[in-house]
């Protein structure tokens, strides 16, 4: 089975105020970018795929021969940042394993759980969440009775019970492919007019 990762790189990072493009900072001593690479890598059969787009010659020269790289310009948002990368994939991979380029802290062993979980899933996509007390702006997981996960609603459009749930969506996901290209260019855009991560999901089995 072949796994490609996509990971993001393309925004801005204005909330750092540096001159420096976000996933160049440093953290341990490496490009924040690097430690999210080489987590992908671990668990994937493909060289991956980057999306840049500020500081995206920076970027590219970073990573040289060690990744793919497509430009989302203008940038509107994640699901519009990952058809970047649809040229180079369609039909030549089986599962789309997809991060940002700013989570510097995701293990090879969690991604590798999204993958192997995915693998056995019915459905189109599985999803990485975490619970925790403190939200911090990330989207909310809404369940159905079953268990399945119905929705992932950003902080800003979350009512006051939606903002209670303490199940987080990390921001990594892994897809069927085949699925995949179809339904991104099906995603609503925003209010901001970006077309953000497909909702409701519907039929995943999410990863913890």
């Amino acid at each position: 089975m072949k796994i490609t990762a996509v990971i993001l790189a393309a925004g801005q990072g204005t909330r750092m105020k540096s001159a420096l493009t976000k996933v160049l900072h440093p953290i341990c001593g490496q490009p924040m970018i690097a430690h999210v690479l080489g987590a992908a890598q671990a668990v994937s059969t493909e060289k991956p795929v980057v999306v840049i787009g500020h500081g995206a010659d920076a970027v590219r020269d970073l990573l040289q021969a060690s990744a793919r790289c497509v430009v989302q310009d203008p940038q509107l948002g994640t699901g519009h940042a990952v058809q970047q990368a649809e040229k180079l994939l369609k039909g030549k991979t089986d599962l789309i394993l997809v991060a940002y380029a700013d989570m510097p802290l995701l293990r090879p062993e969690s991604l590798g759980r999204l993958v192997e979980t995915q693998k056995t899933n019915p459905g189109p996509l599985t999803i990485l969440t975490v619970r925790a007390q403190e939200a911090r702006g990330f989207g909310r997981v809404v369940r159905a009775p079953d268990g399945s996960v119905q929705a992932v609603v950003e902080e800003a459009d979350a009512t006051e019970a939606q903002l209670s749930i303490d199940e987080l969506n990390v921001g990594a996901y892994c897809f069927s492919a085949s699925w995949l290209w179809d339904a991104l260019p099906r995603i609503p855009l925003d209010r901001d007019g970006r077309a953000g991560y497909p909702r409701p999901f519907t039929g995943s089995s999410p990863a913890q």
